[in-house]
């Protein structure tokens, strides 16, 4: 994928997180931490995408590579940002912190003091370094594990403020403000010498894209949450509210009136991400609150491609892209439960 190109999409562990947190009810015991890993990961994909424009001065023959994780011996490695360049590659990892941010090298630690709160996070270029050299290790099989490996984090927050002794070459060498990136590059590409032609480029890209495994959770399991214990329903992706009705074969809300032909869409999408690819016909009327099977099943036959069994056992399966704008509408309704629960409070 080339800098002029690329779209950043939500992992599917973010939109699996998300569909998650606007089900899950607000009482739940659970409820305050899943909210808190939603809000984590949603600081870090705006942090991510921030880095799209600076990255769009990179030379056209690049490749950038987005939230790319592969698989090494027993385990997996992720990185934010991988280029390939003709000189060499790259690998940024994006931080998105807030607040003054004081960088330890004695214990390798990130100090964040917000007011009377101080809270201590891991060294992001020990991660980073560490990234390098599993990378170095799987570029092994391809014999290129020679070929130089750069690496440094992005901050990618411009009203952080940055603490870096100047004794503290670990941090400062590594370090980077958002701005400071294109810059960066320019000197890292007069520093090395050409390394790989463009076709290589495009053949290590191609093997990267191939062997990148996403990180796909049954998210109730990792999170030790009960599949009984998810709210069921058709959201209104007009003000929020949760419980429309089929009423003369539209889907109305009970709070705003808005009406909508396809509303279940998004709540097959859901239940896609919560439980899976399978579903029945029972289910889908259960989940959505549906009486008519007859109208289900037209429904499910419209939203799927593949189907299997007789009648009451019937199957159907559904297929969506994760990088796509298939899951688009997961942000929308974030914003719009949190502008309800800022209202209602």
């Amino acid at each position: 994928m080339s800098s002029k190109t690329l779209t950043l999409y939500p992992s599917p562990h973010v939109l699996k997180l998300l569909a998650l947190h606007h089900r899950l009810p607000t009482h739940h015991e659970r409820y305050q931490l899943i909210q808190k890993k939603v809000n984590n990961e949603l600081a870090g994909f705006h942090g991510e995408k921030r880095m799209l424009y600076p990255l769009s001065k990179f030379q056209s023959y690049c490749k950038i590579l987005p939230n790319i994780r592969l698989n090494l011996h027993t385990h997996h490695f992720q990185m934010d940002f991988l280029i390939i360049s003709p000189k060499f590659i790259l690998i940024l990892e994006s931080k998105y912190y807030s607040d003054d941010l004081l960088f330890d090298d004695t214990v390798h630690q990130v100090i964040q003091q917000k007011g009377q709160e101080t809270r201590v996070y891991d060294d992001p270029v020990l991660q980073v370094e560490e990234q390098a050299y599993q990378l170095s290790n799987w570029l092994d099989r391809f014999n290129l594990s020679n070929l130089p490996i750069e690496h440094y984090v992005v901050m990618t927050n411009s009203n952080t403020r940055l603490q870096i002794e100047s004794t503290n070459t670990h941090h400062a060498q590594r370090v980077i403000s958002l701005q400071r990136l294109p810059s960066l590059f320019r000197e890292l590409i007069g520093k090395h010498e050409n390394s790989l032609s463009v076709k290589e480029i495009n053949l290590l890209a191609d093997q990267i894209s191939q062997n990148h495994k996403p990180y796909i959770p049954d998210i109730l399991q990792v999170n030790k949450i009960d599949r009984s214990e998810i709210n069921s329903g058709v959201f209104c992706m007009n003000c929020g509210s949760l419980g429309m009705r089929m009423i003369r074969r539209r889907w109305q809300c009970t709070e705003c009136g808005c009406r909508e032909k396809l509303a279940h869409e998004h709540a097959l999408k859901d239940y896609y991400l919560l439980f899976g690819g399978e579903i029945t016909n029972r289910e889908f009327r259960s989940f959505t609150g549906l009486e008519s099977g007859s109208t289900a099943k037209d429904m499910l036959i419209r939203s799927t491609d593949n189907r299997s069994g007789e009648k009451y056992r019937r199957k159907y399966y559904l297929n969506y892209n994760y990088r796509s704008v298939d899951f688009n509408y997961l942000i929308q309704l974030n914003k719009q439960i949190r502008s309800r629960a800022l209202v209602r409070s």
